[in-house]
């Protein structure tokens, strides 16, 4: 109990730095100017760093790429995602704004490597959309040149279409079309036929056979089931009355 009652409270005890000053006011001040000075120095590092931070970062930002490094880059990523030609790829680099001498040594270098090839990939879009969409040479044409193709490139694919191998597609596209038609007058299944295969990429005059032949077969499967007669139960609808 002595020793408790003679500690002064905790609200009248003095700090270390509350002692030095009633022993040395003069020494007080010193330290605290001494401490003002070390945090406006530790400030001044801190400023002084995160701006030469940000100098370095907009430095950084702002230092200019190779612009054949650029090229590269730009064609690659576009190769990446799908078959370019040439002239598409050659659009898209002046769209990024890469002077036209970078792009066309850039482009020169792909081609070299193989990595563009503007023969391979008009015959292989030929094949593509003539076995899949059934477009005929002329609308494979417009398409190629609108990829920028060169025309005798685009020539040299699509005369891979031999004029058989067109005849039996659009023979079989006119058939398949008409089996769609069946309620139609002949007329008018006539006009639209021609229209389909038009913007297929057809001529005209292989246009009109092809027509002429699905009509044609399209009669004479009529006549036929005319002919042998029609039973609804040879289509499976008959009802079953045996009950």
């Amino acid at each position: 109990m002595t020793g408790w009652a003679r500690r002064p409270p905790a609200s009248r005890r003095e700090s270390p730095e509350s002692e030095a000053a009633l022993r040395d006011p003069e020494a007080s001040e010193t330290e605290s100017a001494a401490g003002e000075a070390r945090r406006g120095r530790r400030a001044s590092r801190d400023a002084a760093g995160g701006e030469a931070g940000s100098e370095r970062r907009r430095g950084f930002a702002a230092e200019p790429q190779d612009p054949a490094a650029r090229a590269r880059g730009l064609l690659l990523d576009s190769l990446s995602r799908s078959a370019r030609t040439r002239g598409q790829l050659a659009e898209m680099l002046a769209r990024k704004e890469v002077p036209e001498e970078v792009a066309e040594a850039a482009l020169d270098r792909f081609t070299e490597l193989g990595l563009v090839d503007d023969a391979a990939y008009a015959e292989a879009f030929t094949r593509s959309r003539h076995e899949h969409k059934g477009l005929g040479s002329r609308a494979i044409a417009f398409e190629l040149r609108r990829r920028s193709v060169p025309d005798e490139v685009v020539q040299e694919a699509v005369s891979a279409l031999d004029s058989e191998q067109e005849e039996r597609t659009a023979f079989r596209l006119a058939r398949e079309r008409q089996a769609r038609m069946t309620g139609l007058p002949r007329e008018v299944q006539a006009r639209r036929l021609a229209g389909f295969l038009a913007r297929k990429g057809y001529g005209g005059e292989l246009v009109g056979r092809a027509v002429r032949e699905a009509l044609a077969n399209a009669a004479a499967i009529e006549a036929e089931a005319e002919q042998d007669g029609f039973d609804p139960e040879d289509l499976g609808f008959a009802q079953d009355t045996a009950g």
